[in-house]
């Protein structure tokens, strides 16, 4: 960052750091939500599940290796949780090709849906008490603004996971 844009601000009060801290505060109220369900004895998918279920719901043609990309984790950490996610019933896999080679395709079991619809829901309702707090303008700007900010830092530096 030159100089201008940096200026004299410390790293914590740099806008790297507020994205990091930002982010680190929706990663754990995410994981608390979660807790507070699974402590009432209700059961909703863990944060990595969910966020799994969500790539392949909005691409059902994804791979193992298609989602260790998206979600910025290394495919055997991705293959444990897919494996878990099998064994619940959530998905289930089956081999197809893709570019002529054979991938395992995950799909969702109607279980699966059933508790990615109902936990999209309880997520949906933790975020809207957040973003109440925002218009539609500034959520449509913030959402442009760091999807550029994540595009720039990708195309400019190496970024190993």
């Amino acid at each position: 960052m030159s100089e201008d844009k940096f200026g004299k601000t410390s790293y914590v009060e740099s806008i790297f750091y507020k994205l990091s801290e930002t982010a680190r505060v929706s990663e754990l109220m995410a994981r608390n939500f979660y807790k507070d369900f699974t402590e009432r004895g209700e059961y909703i998918l863990d944060l990595d599940e969910f966020k799994i279920l969500s790539h392949i719901s909005q691409d059902p043609k994804l791979s193992q290796s298609d989602i260790s990309k998206l979600m910025y984790k290394g495919k055997a950490h991705i293959g444990k949780i897919l494996n878990a996610m099998e064994e619940k019933n959530y998905i289930t896999r089956v081999l197809s090709s893709k570019n002529n080679i054979m991938v395992k395709q995950t799909v969702l079991t109607d279980y699966g849906k059933k508790l990615y619809d109902y936990t999209d829901r309880s997520f949906k309702k933790l975020g809207e008490r957040v973003l109440e707090n925002f218009s539609s303008e500034e959520l449509e700007s913030l959402a442009l603004l760091l999807d550029k900010m994540k595009q720039t830092m990708l195309e400019n530096n190496k970024i190993y996971f």
